[in-house]
């Protein structure tokens, strides 16, 4: 095996953080697959699946710029420990009142609202950190790798909650992510960054936020980045979204089913972040940025009218790599572009772009459905997905 792939192992930083951020999310998506199946069992509603999909990020949407200029300004090591210590504390809580028969969907809400609030703040500060952890020499091998284990546990995860849901409900697979969460918290003690010097010009939190925008702004094709992020994270989301009601009412299938069609986007993003990471060089980023997000929409819309179970699941791991391919490309971008001074505070606007919009496709997801059918929302998200990526194309070529 090409040694290049994992250059970025001679760190014994980043080598530490990958172990235990792939074990944490492992745990993590054991909860990103039993929650919307627990919540589609419990109210049978397409639009409070969408509902409770939209609450948990929406706090990204709004605070995610705000936390990457604190990212900017604190160390980041210290607010990842604090941010994963009351992501795992969620969990557990979570896992209890679904075990005890207690849990109400109100309960789901302010959880997922919690939660929402933590990533908002972990998400810049966890992307921004890798180059911390390996220098700019290797950041794109990095940041590749590190896709690699989100979407490697991205394939695990599913498949094994599919089977706890099935054999012991819902509520051990909140457990477990809580108590996954204690390895990257372990790693994260043990990672002494190459540089711990931090912005300390005097200037308020929100004057670093104006400084992230007026930079941004000064930045034709960042814009034009940050714009095509945004909308595949739009329309993104609405195969995973309603997933339970393709498996469930379509396919009439059970909750391993359900692990079996979301580990397959997981196997096309393992697959595409692999890609990346045997071949990070930089050239030609922006067009096959662009010329993902195409087949991201063309994918999407198979899916969405396919009425072969076989098939559907080839067009989710398309579907996977695609979208994989161009997320990773479009961080990898930004961070290479931009300077170390306003790395959190583009890294705050990427997750705003990416995870702080897929709420309103949740929302818009959950909606649509409920007016028409599961398959005919997907179809629409990925023709609006293709009409604007074909709209701004040239910008990127």
């Amino acid at each position: 095996m090409n040694k290049e792939i994992f250059k970025s192992f001679k760190h014994k930083n980043f080598k530490l953080f990958f172990i235990g951020q792939l074990i944490s999310v492992i745990g993590t998506w054991l909860q990103l697959t039993a929650m919307p199946w627990l919540v589609y069992h419990l109210t049978s509603s397409s639009l409070l699946l969408g509902l409770v999909g939209f609450l948990s990020q929406i706090p990204i949407l709004i605070l995610a710029p705000y936390a990457g200029a604190v990212a900017d300004r604190y160390n980041r090591k210290k607010i990842l420990i604090i941010t994963q210590t009351l992501a795992m504390i969620q969990a557990i809580i979570l896992g209890v009142l679904t075990i005890s028969g207690k849990l109400h969907i109100w309960h789901i809400i302010v959880l997922a609202v919690f939660v929402g609030i933590v990533n908002a703040f972990d998400m810049p500060t966890r992307q921004s950190f890798i180059h911390e952890m390996v220098g700019k020499e290797d950041l794109t091998n990095a940041i590749a790798l590190n896709s690699f284990m989100f979407n490697g546990a991205r394939f695990i995860g599913p498949a094994i909650a599919g089977i706890l849901i099935a054999s012991f409900g819902e509520g051990l697979c909140f457990i477990l992510n809580g108590i996954s969460f204690l390895a990257v918290i372990i790693a994260l003690l043990f990672i002494k960054p190459l540089s711990t010097n931090y912005n300390n010009n005097g200037l308020s939190i929100f004057q670093e936020l104006i400084l992230g925008i007026k930079y941004i702004r000064s930045k034709r094709i960042i814009i034009y980045v940050l714009l095509l992020v945004s909308i595949t994270g739009i329309i993104g989301v609405f195969p995973t979204i309603l997933m339970p009601v393709f498996v469930k009412d379509i396919y009439k299938l059970d909750a391993g089913g359900l692990g079996i069609f979301m580990s397959a986007i997981g196997v096309g993003a393992l697959i595409g972040t692999f890609s990346i990471a045997y071949n990070s060089k930089n050239s030609g980023i922006k067009k096959t940025i662009v010329n993902s997000a195409l087949f991201l929409g063309l994918f999407v819309i198979a899916f969405g009218v396919s009425k072969n179970i076989i098939l559907s699941i080839l067009f989710l791991v398309f579907t996977g790599y695609f979208l994989v391919s161009q997320m990773v490309l479009s961080n990898t971008f930004l961070q290479i572009t931009v300077p170390d001074d306003m790395r959190g505070k583009i890294m705050g606007f990427f997750t705003m772009s990416f995870m702080g919009l897929a709420p309103l496709g949740s929302i818009l997801a959950g909606f649509l459905a409920s007016k028409l059918t599961a398959p005919a929302t997907v179809v629409i998200g990925g023709v609006i997905c293709l009409v604007i990526t074909i709209m701004i194309r040239k910008e990127f070529v």
